[in-house]
Formats: structure tokens, C-alpha cells, sequence
């Protein structure tokens, strides 16, 4: 089945920019029903509980409401500017689409799936894992069923199923998203509406990465054993002759190519190239100092090169420390990378130029996204409803135990991510109100986001309307409701291990 072929099947979802206008809409109606408030805010800007007093109401309208956006993109002086996160998003966009022009990922995938086909259980774990960086780097999601397409001949010829395949690929890809360790399009957005550094709990992120990943990797593994010891337990048995006649020869035996052909020195300086990229970005937006004071050999070696003469001729005078980093030093990391990708491959200046564009210009919506969200939180500045909000809420939720507030937050979570799994989407509509919420009984902004990124993870593992979802169980040939009634098990299992580390960290913060 064709590429086209498979998009056109997949459940249509509903338009985020949609939302965001209701939302917008919802926003302006409530300034003109509930009255003005403010908090007193401490030294980090947040409201400090009991503190609220009443203002005159500012009530808004048709014309706010189209330039909302607008000011939420340039920003104003009650709200700081998108334009950054935005432009960091396209770039990011330039930096995947480069990588896409090069085949980066696909040769990674073909090299390890042919290093580890006679371990299979090992394939899986290192498979999953990579899935899980794709998702927690890069927010891998509309790409699935290309990895589905590569997997399932080498699964299906190891005695398998089609299920083994897309538990690697969706459960893969939406664990890694789950714990979204320096995925800009859900971690980044929802730090910047919360108003935190993007490497504000960077570090507990990364543990949750390898314990939900490995957690996964360890349920597959045990499905993937359970159906080669006996393969009439696969919900998709009556369909194994045709599967391996449809999908049981690899693309690279088709096209004639030699899967033992070792990578030339000009891929393995691509693949480079994508590790490093990542790695740079952890090591930026790691808070070194927070975690220990004295570790500031970065800020030495940022400082060296500030006011070394020459040196800071060539390099810069204003270069910004390890630990430090934010979206405008992203989108230099992201622009010298996709430029570097490109001259390793070969490319022409002019054809580097039109892949950047063709890039950013893939994620115009997304960009566009961010801005839209900051909108409703300019309606809320402007109409001074949001203390009034919080106010209204604070009494009873004040009263709640953390612990119970938390379970809650993360069932409401899910229900949305449910109808709306859009990182972007679900971060402009309820980041600005429920952090606050939470700061009110104790949790962390971080913690927040965490709870956030786990139910949009889960939902994007089953809910029908998941892109993801529908267009892998479609190109595999496997019904939505076989696919919920064969995962069940295992998505109740990551349901309550991410509870139980949402628990967790409640407890030690």
C-alpha cells in the first residue's frame, strides 16, 4: 500500500487551530462574566496563595481576540514574545527534513535490525530504545508506519507478529514522547507557557526515560516470547501466510542492495552528526550549577572565550555557557547542524538552502501553534481573569492533598490528550491554568509538565484519534479494536508504572 494510500485511511483528528479559536473564544466570554483579580507574586513571579485582591474587569472582544496571537508571537509588556520558540521549531524542522534528505534514520534502523537479527529479544530492546529517542528528542509521531514498513519482515521471518511490530513502533515512539527528555514540541512549548527554563527537571526526565523505555522494552520482549513459543496466541494469527507473503521480503532484498554493504566514511559522518546534535543539546540545557555550584568549568570556558582577544574576534564575545542555553542558542545549534549535515552528504550550497526551507516550511503549523497558544494567555492577562480563575479554585484545591491532586490532574490529562493528542494543542489550552493550579498545593511546574507529557504519551498509544495509531494498524493490516484488545494488558501496566512515578515524585518534591 502506498504512502498516500495509507494517510488518506487514518482517523481525522480535530484541527488544533480550531481549538485554540474556541478556546480563544471561550477565554473572551469569561472577561466578561468574572471579575478582575491579582496576586501578590514572589521573587520567581509566581502567586503566592491567600494573596488575591479584586480589580476592575477588563473585558474583550472581536478585535482582541484576532490580535492575541499576534501579540503572543512579538510579545507585549504583561507577556513575553513566541517569536524564539517558533523560529526554534521551524529550524528544528530544517534539522529533521535534512536528516531525512540524507537517510540517516533508515540506515541506522537497517544496520542495527541486521546486527541483531539472530537476537531477537536484543532487537527489540535496542529497537525500542531508538524509537524512544526519536520520540523523546524529536517527538517522532506521523513517521511510525515508515518504521513499521522496515520492521516487519525482519519480525515476521523470526516467527512473530504484525503486533510485535507495532508495539516497537507506536509504544516505542509514545514512550519516548511520554518522557519528552528535550522534545521541543511539547516539553519545550509547555516550559515556555509555564514561564521555566526547558532544562527545569531535565534530570528527572532523563531517569524516567530509561525506566519507562526499559519497562516497555521488557513487556514486548515478553509478548514477542509468548507468540513465537506458540503463534495461535497472536490476535493476528489467522492472518500469518498472507503477512509473510504481502511484507516478508525486506525492501533492500528487493532493490537488489547488499544488507551487508558497511557504511562509507560519509554516512558514519552523518550518523555522527545526528548523535551529536542531541548529545549537545542535553549537555546545554543540563543545569550543571544547580545540581553542584562548583561545577562551572562551562561558564569558565564561556567566560575564556568572551575575553580572549582574537578568540572572541572570531567566536563571538557573548557566547552562552553549557547549562545556560535556551531557544535562540538552539536555533544557532540547529542551523550550524542542518549546514553541516549537508555539506557532509555532498549537497550543493543552493540544495542545502531549499532543504532548510522545505523543513521549516513542514512545520509552519507548528510554529504558528505556539503563538496561538500564548494568545489565550494574553486574553487572560488583558481581561485580569486568571487570578480570578485561580482564586475561584483555590479554596478547594488548596484543601486537596497533593497526592490526590496529582492522580486527578493526570486522569484529566488523559481524557483531553484523548480528543486532542496535539503536544502543541493540549499545551496552549491547559498549561497557563493548570500549572498555577498545582503551584497552589506544592507541585513543581515541572512535575506539571511531566504529568502532562505521560497522558499525552498513553493517549497516543490507543486513542482513535492518533495519527500514529491509525496509520500503522492500517499499513500492517491489523484492526483498530484487535490492536486495543491485544495491548490492553501492557498499556494498564505503563498506565500505572507512570502513576506510580508521577506518585513518586510528588512525594520527594
Amino acid at each position: 500500500m502506498s504512502d498516500k494510500a495509507v494517510k488518506k485511511k487514518k482517523m481525522k483528528g480535530l484541527n488544533s487551530f480550531v481549538v485554540m479559536f474556541v478556546v480563544m473564544a471561550f477565554i473572551t466570554f469569561l472577561t466578561w462574566i468574572i471579575p478582575g483579580g491579582q496576586y501578590q507574586l514572589d521573587e520567581a513571579g509566581n502567586a503566592i496563595a491567600g494573596t488575591y485582591s479584586s480589580l476592575p474587569a477588563t473585558k474583550q472582544g472581536l478585535w482582541d481576540i484576532i490580535v492575541a496571537p499576534i501579540i503572543g508571537m512579538v510579545g507585549n509588556s504583561a507577556v513575553s514574545g513566541a517569536v524564539a520558540i517558533s523560529l526554534y521549531v521551524m529550524l528544528f524542522g530544517s534539522f529533521l527534513e535534512m536528516m531525512e534528505e540524507t537517510g540517516v534514520i533508515g540506515l541506522v534502523l537497517k544496520s542495527v535490525s541486521k546486527r541483531f537479527e539472530k537476537h531477537p529479544y536484543i532487537l527489540i530492546t535496542v529497537l525500542t530504545f531508538i524509537m524512544a529517542f526519536l520520540g523523546t528528542t524529536q517527538g517522532s509521531y506521523e513517521e511510525g508506519y515508515v518504521y513499521v514498513s522496515l520492521f516487519l519482515p525482519i519480525f515476521l521471518a523470526l516467527g512473530m507478529d504484525s503486533i510485535t511490530v507495532l508495539m516497537i513502533s507506536i509504544f516505542g515512539t509514545q514512550i519516548g514522547c511520554a518522557s519528552s527528555v528535550i522534545n521541543p514540541f511539547s516539553t519545550g512549548i509547555a516550559s515556555d507557557i509555564a514561564g521555566i527554563s526547558f532544562g527545569d527537571g531535565i534530570i528527572a526526565r532523563l531517569l524516567i526515560f530509561f525506566v519507562l523505555t526499559g519497562a516497555v522494552s521488557f513487556l514486548i520482549c515478553l509478548y514477542a516470547k509468548s507468540v513465537k513459543a506458540n503463534p495461535e496466541r497472536s490476535i493476528q494469527f489467522f492472518r500469518r501466510t498472507e503477512d509473510l507473503k504481502e511484507f516478508g521480503s525486506t525492501s533492500n532484498e528487493e532493490d537488489g542492495k547488499d544488507t551487508n554493504k558497511a557504511m562509507t566514511g560519509r554516512e558514519r559522518g552523518l550518523v555522527l552528526v545526528f548523535v551529536m546534535t542531541f548529545v549537545i543539546m542535553v549537555l546545554a540545557l543540563f543545569p550543571w550549577t544547580s545540581i553542584n555550584e562548583n561545577f562551572t568549568i562551562f561558564q569558565t570556558i564561556a567566560n575564556w572565550i568572551n575575553t580572549t582577544p582574537i578568540i572572541n574576534m572570531v567566536i563571538g564575545s557573548d557566547v552562552v555557557a553549557f547549562g545556560d542555553w535556551y531557544f535562540i542558542e538552539l536555533c544557532g545549534l540547529m542551523l550550524v547542524m542542518s549546514i553541516l549535515a549537508g555539506k557532509i552528504a555532498g549537497l550543493s550550497i543552493d540544495k542545502i538552502i531549499n532543504v532548510i526551507m522545505k523543513g521549516a516550511g513542514a512545520l509552519i503549523s507548528t510554529a504558528l501553534m505556539v503563538p496561538m497558544a500564548r494568545g489565550i494567555q494574553v486574553l487572560m492577562t488583558q481581561g485580569n481573569i486568571t487570578a480570578t480563575i485561580l482564586n475561584a479554585t483555590e479554596t478547594s484545591i488548596g484543601s486537596l492533598p497533593s497526592i490526590i491532586f496529582v492522580i486527578l490532574a493526570f486522569v484529566i490529562y488523559l481524557v483531553f490528550a484523548c480528543f486532542l493528542p496535539s503536544s502543541t494543542g493540549l499545551a496552549g489550552a491547559t498549561i497557563a491554568v493548570m500549572v498555577p493550579l498545582g503551584s497552589f498545593v506544592g507541585i513543581a511546574p515541572y512535575i506539571m509538565i511531566i504529568i502532562y507529557n505521560f497522558a499525552l504519551g498513553i493517549a497516543k498509544m490507543f486513542t482513535p484519534t492518533s495519527i500514529i495509531v491509525m496509520t500503522c494498524t492500517q499499513y500492517a493490516k491489523v484492526d483498530y479494536l484487535s490492536w486495543v484488545k491485544a495491548i490492553w494488558k501492557q498499556l494498564v501496566s505503563v498506565f500505572v508504572l507512570c502513576l506510580a512515578v508521577i506518585l513518586l515524585l510528588t512525594m520527594i518534591s
